[in-house]
């Protein structure tokens, strides 16, 4: 696969149901093998086989929004163990899984796939300083 915006998420975007600073956003780490998304007909994050999610990051912080360009402070996770993913995807925390809707799809950066194994190691995911940043409008 290559990175995407989940389609059900651009339509969220423009019907006005994600709000990058009124709600909370986390990542879910991803072993690929055991989920093929479906960028147009996935929406939630009980759309991702459960045992695909290795691990959940904390809520993401300094969300900014400038003219269409998302951006955030880096994500630290300061005791990862979940073992090896070869993806992340963010999305909107809702009550449950059922509400919490996913956003995009990563597969493809530095340090991806994560390799390590049966190691409790801290792990940052660095967004890029491009002009894009982490998504652009």
């Amino acid at each position: 696969m290559s990175n995407f915006i989940y389609g059900k998420a651009k339509q969220a975007l423009l019907n006005g149901q994600i709000n990058f600073s009124a709600n909370n956003y986390k990542l879910l780490f991803i072993k690929s093998s055991l989920y093929t998304p479906s960028e147009n007909s996935d929406e939630f994050v009980s759309n991702v086989n459960a045992s695909a999610i290795t691990s959940r990051s904390d809520n993401i912080s300094g969300i900014t929004n400038v003219l269409g360009v998302l951006d955030a402070n880096d994500v630290s996770v300061s005791s990862y163990s979940g073992g090896p993913f070869e993806a992340v995807v963010l999305y909107q925390v809702g009550s449950t899984d059922s509400t919490s809707r996913l956003v995009f799809y990563i597969d493809t950066g530095i340090g991806l796939p994560y390799t390590l194994t049966n190691q409790n190691v801290p792990i940052t995911i660095n967004w890029s300083n491009a002009l894009t940043k982490i998504m652009s409008l």
